[in-house]
């Protein structure tokens, strides 16, 4: 898990605004320093014409836990030709219950409006297994089930199914190639992995990246 120190919530807030955090005195970010290039790097799931922003993460990463209040209002203002992809991420064997639970959450069409919850239910009400804790498959399907109108033993069956188990493995596969060392990572494009002294500054330098390639992208003709 990443350990960056985020500063003050709020103060961070104001300083966001809509699409764009770098301020006019900000310096230009630079490769090897404040993005590095993955060779070869492309988005777990390319759409053509879109530039693909994949956050990875884990609901039991105190990391991500702290960066989400600042990353989700960021991510809600991206641009039309912007999409955001979760990958989650399955280093251990408590945050592969957790990947799992997304992608049964987004098959069955209830990832998006849990998301913020499942972060709430483990790291604030203590209702859901947190780092550290024996992983309880059934306590996380029981916990959708009655905030989503899932039923429980179906989304249980989906997180162990095979459908799940390919897209958990085609996630971890993708963070090997995109080299990723820890969550949270945000990568654009498949083609640059973010550094940042701050959440702040990732975020900064995202929107630069982003910036870069429909720029790019405008001016192949794409």
């Amino acid at each position: 898990m990443r350990n960056i120190a985020i500063g003050a919530v709020a103060a961070v807030f104001v300083s966001l605004g809509a699409f764009g955090t770098a301020g006019a005195q900000a310096p230009t970010p630079v490769a090897g320093t404040d993005y590095i290039e993955i060779p070869n790097g492309r988005p777990l799931d390319p759409a053509p014409g879109v530039v693909v922003v994949e956050e990875y993460f884990n609901y039991i990463c105190p990391a991500c836990n702290a960066f989400e209040p600042l990353f989700a209002p960021w991510a809600a203002k991206l641009p039309s030709g912007v999409k955001l992809v979760h990958v989650p991420a399955s280093f251990r064997a408590d945050f592969v219950q957790y990947a799992r639970a997304y992608y049964a959450a987004e098959n069955l069409k209830v990832a998006e409006q849990s998301h913020a919850a499942v972060y709430q239910g483990i790291h604030r009400a203590r209702t859901l297994p947190a780092e550290g804790q024996r992983p309880d498959e059934e306590k996380i399907a029981a916990f959708y089930a009655a905030g989503y109108g899932v039923d429980a033993q179906q989304f249980l069956a989906v997180m162990k199914s095979f459908a799940v188990d390919l897209k958990v493995r085609r996630a971890a596969e993708q963070m090997t190639r995109s080299r990723i060392p820890s969550t949270p990572s945000v990568v654009i494009n498949g083609r640059y992995l973010v550094q940042g002294n701050s959440y702040q500054d990732m975020l900064r330098i995202a929107d630069f990246l982003i910036q870069k390639e429909r720029a790019a992208a405008t001016s192949s003709g794409g």
